[in-house]
């Protein structure tokens, strides 16, 4: 097992400017969404072929288990690109190796790999899914008391999983604190613990990583800091270590690659100098926030983003939010499209003082803070 390198990050005043890029919401996917369950929004993802797939979060679905009594369940929701309902949608069960499960579990969000294709998680299973025919492929239990699939609720819940180039899939738990981020390879094999459970606090919905496979990023919606990067100059031939936080102060359920620009997106989910619900993108070239969306009135539903995913041409995005029952669950927004909306520019108001990570620490930590203006902080 790879060892963690501990750097001590140097604190340093945040400040930063979202640009809006004339990102204008023209519609929702299905263009009329009434009369089909979707609900609480928890994962989006688009495939090699273009499709949106969506899944919710509770059970807004059923099942036939025999004798004509239905059960409720959840399902995952594919549609084409103009809008329309993929002819394998809604899926329901998911079967590898011929054995079929049922979604009956929580969502846990929805990545596409490098092949295009679709990986599901479901409380503590992750499904691989043929992206042409909404067959299932591999199933993973990352974390688990037991080798048995058999009793879904053995295992513990799980990210939504996040993928480099060469189809390494890495995860982590819900429950961060204490428990490491894995990787696995392309036959889901374990590869290794990647980062420290020691790293991980607080609560996570989602982790990211670069297509390089260099760099991890942790989210922790419940700890305030933002997103921490851990490095490694080798990938995982090397050691990761901590470097420094991104999206400081964010909390973070939702985020997403745009691979035409190369930019990491996240959503904010009500965290105080932030614009609630909106989605910001940052250059990691730079680390620079340089564009940001928002869907008009969703913020005022108490929403929270829980997806984002785009068009191969990155001109596209696709968002979800959790907490949004009665509006539609894919809200479609387009570059350079008219009805752009209003940013705020509300970032920091005074100043911002997170709690420190990691926590407990030996021999250091990081306190990340954040100022209206540049000046001398004393400790």
């Amino acid at each position: 097992m790879k060892k963690m390198l501990l750097l001590v990050l140097v604190l340093a005043v945040f400040s930063s400017l979202a640009i809006g890029q004339e990102w204008g919401w023209t519609g929702t996917v299905p263009d009329d969404a009434d009369g089909w369950p979707a609900s609480y929004g928890q994962g989006m993802a688009v495939d090699g072929g273009g499709r949106i797939w969506y899944t919710g979060y509770y059970s807004a679905d059923s099942i036939d288990v025999g004798g004509g009594e239905m059960s409720s369940c959840r399902a995952i929701y594919v549609f084409n690109p103009d809008g329309t309902q993929a002819d394998f949608s809604p899926i329901k069960t998911i079967t590898v190796d011929g054995v079929a499960d049922t979604l009956w579990n929580s969502n846990r969000g929805l990545r596409t790999d490098p092949d295009g294709n679709i990986v599901a998680g479901s409380w503590c299973v992750y499904y691989r899914i043929n992206y042409l025919t909404g067959e299932g492929m591999q199933k993973l239990l990352p974390f688990t008391i037991s080798d048995s699939l058999t009793a879904l609720w053995e295992g513990q819940s799980i990210t939504a999983a996040a993928f480099d180039d060469e189809g390494n899939l890495f995860t982590n738990m819900v429950v961060a604190g204490g428990n490491p981020i894995k990787a696995f390879d392309t036959d889901f094999e374990l590869i290794d613990d990647v980062v420290s459970g020691d790293y991980c606090t607080g609560y996570s919905r989602t982790i990211e990583v670069s297509a390089d496979g260099n760099d991890i990023y942790f989210c922790s919606f419940s700890s305030g800091h933002g997103v921490i990067r851990f490095h490694s100059d080798d990938g995982l031939d090397g050691t990761y270590a901590a470097t420094d936080t991104v999206f400081k102060g964010m909390s973070v359920e939702a985020t997403g690659w745009n691979n035409t620009t190369g930019h990491l997106w996240a959503g904010n989910t009500g965290a105080a100098g932030w614009t609630n619900c909106a989605f910001y993108a940052l250059d990691p070239a730079t680390d620079l926030i340089v564009d940001s969306l928002v869907v008009p009135g969703v913020a005022d539903l108490g929403a929270k983003p829980r997806g984002i995913d785009f068009s191969a041409d990155g001109n596209t995005a696709y968002v979800t939010f959790f907490n949004t029952w009665d509006t539609e669950a894919i809200y479609r927004l387009e570059k350079g499209a008219t009805g752009v909306w209003e940013h705020t520019n509300t970032f920091s108001n005074g100043y911002r003082l997170s709690a420190n990570y990691p926590n407990p620490f030996n021999p250091s930590t990081t306190l990340d803070y954040a100022l209206n203006n540049a000046g001398v902080v004393e400790f």
